[in-house]
């Protein structure tokens, strides 16, 4: 199979943030992905999983789209890296009967319903002492909705996506809208996953929070040349942090 450019671009673009930011903050924070056994969930195209095994870990990945594992495995090259296709929610999810060092989900958990039993699954994941990295738009930020995916102009204003019934009313009845598209904003707004409700979840699943960073520019924004600049204590504050930060990572353990 071949990839097309904008494969190629995208999977660039996974590359570069894990290898420019993900990696160098998880080692300022102790964690370091040489010689970790790392499972990324939800892994697209493979270019983070990639930047992960070029960092000396050893690398497994899966995503629910047929489409991306291929271009996954495509764009792989050499590197010993095993992509599969499938579910988590299954009886029987890819890599189950494995453990790992290091679990992330980049740009995931936000889309994913049943988030409990999501934090269950990816629990039995880890090894003893194993690390859980998530990262996410929280959803009340400028595009918390993912509206920059539709095609109408007033539609992917920052911010849309909380007018009031912007996801009932107006989304679905623009024109020329991909039902697909329409449907996520939706569900995302069903979902609102921010981060005073994620920091809920994952406490009330057994999981502390070691570690967290917010983002008024987010690394994800590289592609749009802009570089990432961190929210600091801004990100804390009640409302505003929800509001003002464009994406946070959080860096999870049992305990």
């Amino acid at each position: 199979m071949s990839a097309s450019d904008h494969d190629r671009k995208y999977w660039q673009y996974e590359y570069d943030v894990c290898a420019r930011f993900i990696i160098p903050l998880l080692e300022s924070w102790g964690v370091r992905p040489a010689g970790a056994a790392v499972l990324d969930v939800g892994c697209g195209e493979g270019g983070g999983l990639c930047a992960m095994h070029d960092g000396g870990g050893s690398c497994v990945g899966f995503d629910l789209e047929e489409s991306r594992v291929q271009t996954a495995l495509t764009l792989r090259g050499r590197r010993s890296i095993e992509f599969a296709c499938g579910d988590m929610y299954a009886a029987e999810p890819p890599f189950g009967a494995s453990q790992f060092d290091l679990v992330t989900l980049h740009d995931v958990f936000e889309h994913l319903d049943h988030k409990p039993a999501v934090i269950a699954r990816l629990k039995k994941y880890l090894k003893p002492g194993g690390k859980l990295l998530i990262r996410f738009p929280p959803y009340y930020s400028a595009y918390g909705g993912h509206q920059q995916h539709l095609r109408t102009w007033f539609a992917r204003l920052p911010y849309f996506h909380l007018v009031p019934f912007s996801g009932s009313l107006i989304i679905p009845r623009l024109a020329g809208e991909a039902p697909h598209i329409v449907a996520e904003v939706q569900k995302l707004g069903r979902l609102k996953m921010g981060m005073k409700a994620f920091e809920r979840i994952a406490a009330e699943g057994g999981m502390r929070v070691e570690q967290r960073r917010a983002y008024i520019i987010s690394p994800n924004h590289i592609r749009f040349g802009l570089r990432p600049v961190p929210a600091g204590p801004l990100a804390w504050i009640p409302l505003i942090g929800e509001l003002a930060c464009t994406g946070v990572i959080y860096l999870l353990s049992e305990g």
